[in-house]
């Protein structure tokens, strides 16, 4: 008797699959692709039915037996949503793996079998030279236009569902296809692509495929332009959702993080930290002296301290009156608030130290102090030793720092050079003293205030032409309503009005505008 209740599937798809699964004499030859907990997948070679792939959901062996069930008898169990959507697509010419069979096995898991397409996954295929890259991507954006033409949205499209065959790019992991036409849910679609390409592809690379998949040729026109920007837009709000999704995961324990309790103290730790180093970390700070000590006052501690090869920088802060403890109970602790700001920047792609600890001290249900694990950025410079050194590289790198920031609704809440470090050969911008980050869309008054913040904060000895550049390029790509030149000078006026260490020498608009007036302090 069969071990599995085959729905579909030939004579010759059926036995080589059920040779495979009882290990019979002649079973084709198995290479096990990808296993977790929900699926597995196993490329199969069989001497009559060719190249297959099975692809195993855990639907009665996996965590979520119930659900999976209750799923499979309305007829919505992911092995027959693919096969369905599969079946559609191949039949409408679109590149996709052909759909050959699909079976329950006893223990409730389900099977889809496909024919195998040999090939290598998209962003291995990224690696090819200039010319056969921007051929890939223009495929790519094809093969995108023909699921949309043919009625369907993937509706899980990133990079990793994209493999290149011999014959070009072909779509995976059809699960969650489904036949809609609407231009706002193509545009979804295509900006969750256009979103995962962004550590792999330029942004004139990611127009390349945005204009390929709307079928627009150059020069665009007005309405061309517009769906371009449209589709751009989709995939901002894609890294939106994914990086405030990664924030409220990275502040409960999972995967990466595990909860922590140290006596009184409690909070979370990446995995890659032993609680017991944890704990060292922390008495070490409680312990520390001379110039492991960077700062110390009434609010706080911050210690740099190295252990067993890991260099860190302990933060250690402590509420200052009950009101503070009652906003705190509400927004959460100083390191609590720094912790989750590390790991929602590193989601944005806006750089920062990684975030390996906080635990937080209560009474009577307030956080009264906290304390913060972070990696050491040294020896890369900060923004203000930077600056002074090479002006014109270190105000280029602020400018694309504050783009990013700004473009990806960060605000920083205390945007100074110092909090600022220049890491690796490409000198890339990096915040610190993070507990102040908010994440929200910036109206135009509050992007004006962290420029004006962060050139306060830069001395007289950066000259005003590498300012002026840098603030050139923030505002080509972040225009402003009121227009660059007004806006430069709101920055000046702003800057002035900090008193820090910026007194305006030798620029134009600041010896135009007078002294700033005295302040109150």
């Amino acid at each position: 008797m069969s071990p599995a209740r085959w729905r579909s599937g030939s004579p010759a798809v059926r036995a080589a699959v059920e040779r495979w699964l009882a290990g019979a004499p002649g079973a084709p030859e198995a290479r096990v692709l990808h296993d977790n907990p929900r699926r597995r997948l196993v490329a199969l070679r069989d001497r009559e039915a060719g190249a297959l792939l099975v692809k195993q959901f855990r639907l009665g062996s996996g965590r979520h037996r119930a659900r999976d069930a209750w799923k499979a008898r309305l007829g919505a169990s992911p092995a027959r949503r693919e096969e369905r959507a599969l079946r559609a697509l191949h039949a409408a010419k679109v590149p996709v793996a052909e759909p050959l069979g699909r079976a329950r096995l006893p223990d409730g898991d389900a099977i889809l079998v496909l024919r195998y397409l040999p090939g290598v996954p998209l962003v291995e295929a990224l690696a090819a030279p200039a010319r056969a890259r921007r051929a890939l991507l223009a495929a790519l954006g094809a093969a995108v236009a023909a699921l949309h033409r043919a009625g369907w949205i993937h509706g899980d499209l990133h990079a990793g569902n994209v493999w290149v065959t011999e014959s070009g790019p072909a779509l995976l992991d059809l699960q969650h296809a489904r036949a809609r036409s609407a231009p706002s849910a193509r545009a979804a679609d295509l900006g969750w692509l256009d979103y995962s390409l962004w550590p792999h592809a330029s942004a004139a690379e990611r127009v390349r495929v945005r204009a390929a998949a709307l079928g627009l040729a150059r020069p665009f026109d007005a309405a061309a332009r517009e769906a371009l920007r449209a589709a751009g837009a989709a995939a901002l709000a894609r890294a939106a959702d994914h990086a405030r999704s990664r924030t409220r995961r990275a502040l409960r324990p999972g995967r990466t993080a595990a909860a922590v309790r140290l006596g009184a103290r409690r909070g979370l730790r990446a995995r890659v930290l032993p609680e017991a180093e944890l704990a060292r970390l922390l008495d070490a700070h409680a312990a520390a002296d001379g110039a492991s000590v960077w700062k110390e006052d009434a609010r706080g501690r911050i210690t740099a301290l190295a252990q067993d090869g890991l260099r860190v920088v302990v933060k250690e802060v402590r509420a200052r009156g009950a009101a503070r403890a009652l906003a705190d109970r509400v927004r959460g602790s100083a390191g609590r608030r720094a912790f989750g700001a590390a790991h929602g920047l590193r989601a944005r792609g806006v750089g920062a130290p990684a975030p390996l600890a906080y635990v937080e001290e209560r009474r009577f249900g307030l956080p009264v102090r906290s304390w913060i694990v972070l990696e050491d950025l040294r020896p890369a410079p900060d923004g203000l030793e930077a600056a002074c050194a090479a002006p014109d590289a270190a105000l280029a790198a602020f400018a694309r720092l504050l783009v990013r920031l700004h473009r990806r609704g960060v605000d920083h809440g205390d945007l100074k050079c110092t909090n600022l470090h220049l890491v690796g050969p490409a000198r890339e911008a990096y915040v610190v003293d993070l507990e102040g980050v908010r994440f929200r869309a910036l109206s135009d008054g509050a992007r004006l205030a962290a420029l004006a913040q962060l050139n306060a904060s830069l001395p007289d000895d950066v000259p005003a032409a590498p300012r002026r550049r840098a603030f050139a390029r923030y505002a080509a790509a972040l225009p402003f309503a009121r227009g660059g030149d007004a806006a430069l000078r709101e920055v000046v006026a702003r800057s002035l009005a900090r008193r820090h260490r910026w007194t305006g020498a030798g620029c134009r608009l600041a010896e135009a505008a007078g002294p700033p007036a005295p302040s109150d302090a």
